[in-house]
Order: structure tokens, then sequence, then C-alpha cells
């Protein structure tokens, strides 16, 4: 008797330690950041090679060219006769709403009738029914639908709910070139393109440019902003609007203390008007800066911790965000979704390998500061190595993590960092295990190489 209730008490206090054993990892998954943040150094500059850093990674020559395209792709939108072949499903959000669920900012699914509203307002049977050259005058997210309510897939899966806003197609910022060429049927929201990015901003934050305005901004030299969150201000002294790294602005003067550019501003008609503005100086440098791995590494430092931000709506950026934002300044023109970033330059697939094999090709043929590593909806940057393993820049939201009983789930991370390949591993257990990145990488490119490349026109 007494055997049988000590093996049950025993069995009793087992279950119980399993259950507050799982429930104290599982809490745990939300506090301290993975290794790789401690025991990396989170400056891209330290991994700069002294003897090479200074070296530019690709002729000047072929990073001029680049330039032009980046400056012919930019003002591309104000010399189209129609919608932009880039601009591809532009009504993809209505047929999603229709045809799956789909649930609303209260995470519930989204009601019959808002459905019909949004259809109603986007008037798709009438698109394109304008072409108007434009451009923004303020930051402004384009959106999928004319809406300013976010739309999610279901909040029960990992990865998905806040702050996977689906209709959030990214920021454009203030004074980029655009077309207009629908609206919606309360004229509260237009239809914009350009060649990276296209969808409904709200209509008071563009004003319409006419060919005269256009042939001044584009006889000027264009300046790549290098450092975040620097005001533009008016002769007025009223400030403008703030800049961003990776924002591409046309030139007047350089002084030593300030630069002056040329921006628009919208009038009464929403018509622009050209006013001339100032920044700091050292808030922007002319297209193409010298594109070494020392000089990226110099535009990057500030971006480290910067919050993760899907899509950019809440004035951060994602993982794409980051790599085009970082180039810019370059002369280097990239895509905005990591699936199109992925594509450009050289590409070298890495499917086949194993995990180990896939590593041990990035530090053998990986140009640091030069070479992206893609997996399905993710993009990093290598930078180089540290104790033997690849070292990439990325922007995280998360790490999949899954359990014993196969349940899905994400260690947050939720900034731009500096890591190896195998993030959060240290904490890969029996109950739980953390998602290799290895496994999952798909290839390796080299946006500065144009064999294979869809970069050029």
């Amino acid at each position: 008797m007494t055997s049988r209730a000590t093996k049950s008490g025993l069995s009793h206090l087992f279950v119980v330690g399993m259950v507050l054993l799982l429930s104290a990892c599982a809490a745990s998954m939300h506090s301290p950041a993975p290794m790789d943040l401690q025991h990396i150094p989170q400056d891209p500059q330290a991994f700069i090679d002294v003897t090479h850093g200074d070296h530019a990674l690709i002729p000047f020559n072929d990073q001029q060219r680049k330039a032009d395209t980046l400056r012919t792709r930019h003002y591309l939108p104000w010399h189209s006769t129609g919608p932009l072949e880039t601009t591809q499903h532009p009504f993809w959000a209505s047929d999603w709403i229709n045809n799956q669920p789909v649930y609303d900012a209260t995470l519930s699914p989204l009601p019959p009738a808002q459905r019909k509203a949004l259809l109603a307002l986007a008037q798709q049977q009438t698109y394109p029914s304008c072409q108007q050259p434009a451009i923004t005058v303020r930051r402004c997210s384009a959106r999928a639908l004319p809406t300013s309510a976010p739309l999610f897939h279901n909040p029960q899966r990992p990865g998905q709910g806040f702050p996977f806003d689906q209709l959030q197609h990214a920021a454009l910022p203030a004074n980029t070139p655009v077309l207009i060429t629908h609206q919606s049927s309360d004229r509260a929201w237009v239809f914009v393109e350009s060649v990276a990015i296209y969808g409904w901003i709200q209509a008071n934050a563009v004003a319409k440019v006419n060919k005269d305005q256009i042939e001044r901004i584009e006889t000027l030299p264009l300046v790549g902003v290098v450092e975040d969150d620097h005001g533009v201000f008016d002769a007025d002294k009223q400030r403008r609007f703030t800049c961003r790294t990776g924002m591409v602005l046309p030139l007047l003067c350089q002084g030593q203390h300030t630069a002056t550019l040329l921006i628009a501003v919208a009038d009464e008609k929403r018509c622009a008007v050209l006013r001339e503005a100032t920044i700091a100086a050292e808030a922007v440098a002319p297209i193409p800066i010298p594109l070494t791995p020392a000089n990226l590494a110099r535009v990057a430092a500030p971006m480290m911790g910067q919050p993760y931000d899907w899509g950019e709506q809440f004035n951060g950026r994602d993982c794409s965000a980051t790599l085009r934002d970082l180039f810019a300044p370059f002369g280097v023109w990239l895509p905005r979704n990591s699936s199109q970033q992925a594509k450009m330059g050289h590409v070298i697939p890495l499917s086949d390998l194993s995990p180990k094999q896939r590593e041990q090709m990035i530090l053998a043929q990986g140009i640091p500061f030069a070479t992206f590593i893609s997996l399905p909806g993710h993009i990093m940057l290598y930078i180089g190595q540290h104790d033997g393993q690849a070292i990439v820049l990325h922007t995280l939201w998360g790490l999949k993590t899954t359990s014993l009983f196969g349940k899905e789930g994400r260690w947050l991370v939720g900034k731009t960092v500096l890591t190896t390949l195998q993030p959060g591993m240290e904490r890969n257990v029996l109950w739980r295990s953390i998602g290799d990145l290895r496994s999952r990488i798909t290839q390796m490119s080299v946006p500065l190489h144009t064999a294979q490349s869809v970069e050029e026109d």
C-alpha cells in the first residue's frame, strides 16, 4: 500500500514538475535575448577588414551606371504613358478579402458590409481612371485598399496578426515622384505608382506637378540621406518633413554646415509649389557615395537596434526596407520586397546543400557587405565572419520555435541586429526547438554583379 502510494505521489510530482518546467521555458522565451546579441559586436564597423575596408566593391564606372539606373527609375513615373509595368496585380487585396478569411483591427472576421464598402471605394472596374504626374509632400503609407484600417490573416497563427497588416505595402518618403492613376469613389484616396511601390495614399499627401517643375527638378544632381531624423526647413524656418536614410532628393548647393535642397509643397488646390529648403550638411551626400565596406558599415551603424516595422507603418523598417535604404545613397536601386531583392545580381542556389554546407558556401564565396542571404519571407546582408561563423545584418521580427508537441511560436527579437545563422540555438532543448536559419536558406546573391541580373533596364 505504501509502495503504491509512493509511486502515485512520485508520478504526480513528475507531472507537476514537467508542467512547471515547460511553463517556465515557454515564458522565458520573452525575456533574454539570443546569445548572439550579447557575444557578437552590434556594430557593423567592427567587421571591417582594415586592409580592404576602403577598397571599392565594384569599379567606379559600374557604380555610376547603377546610379544612373537609380535616377532613371526614381523619375520614371513622371514619364510613363500609363500604369507602370512594375504595378502587377494592383487589386490583389480585393480578391483576397473576397475569397479568404480576413480579420479586422479587433482580430474578428471582417463583416460583409465592410468588405462590400471597401470594394465600392476602390472602383476596380474603372482603373486606370487618370494619369497625373505628382509628388508626395509628406511621408505616407501605400495601402492595398483605400483605408487606414488594418486587415490580417488568421491572428491565431504564428507570425500573423499584429503587426502584420496585410494592407500595408510600404511607406513613400516625402518628395517621391509618383504617377496618380486612379482615385477612390469618395476622392479621399488616390492610387499612386512608382517603380518600387504602388498603392493607395491619402489624397492630401500628394501634389500635382507640371512639365516646367519636372524639368527644373530633373536638371539637379541628387543627394542621398545618410542619417535618420534630420529635419528639412524652408526659408521661413518651417519644418517641412523629416528625412530618413535612403531618401533621394534634388540638391541646389552644398555648404559647409547646410545643404540646400529643392523641395515641393502643396498649395490649396493640391498643386506643387517648389521651394528652397535646408538640411544639415552631414545628413546628405552626393549620389553615389564610394561603394566600400567601410562606407556601408558607417551608414548601417546607426540602424542597429532600430525596431522592426512591417511595411514601415510606424516610421521604422522591415528586412527589405533596411537593405533598400542602406544601398540607395550608394546609387544602388533595390526593389521593395525581399523576394525581388533576392533575384538581384548573380544568384547562387543553396537549396540542394545541407545546412552546414550552405554556411560553408557563404563563407567561401560570399563577399562581405555585398552578398544577400535569402530565405522565404526574409533577407539578410552577409558582412563577414566571427569565430568561423557567418555574420549577417538583418531586421528580424522573431525566431521560429516548435514545442515538443509540434506547436509553433515565435521568440521575439523585433529589431535590426547582427547574428550568426544560428541565433538562439543555445536554447534548443528536448521540449523546444529553435529554428536554424541555415535550414531555410535558399540562395545567396550578389546584387552588385550584373550576371543573371534583372536590375539593369
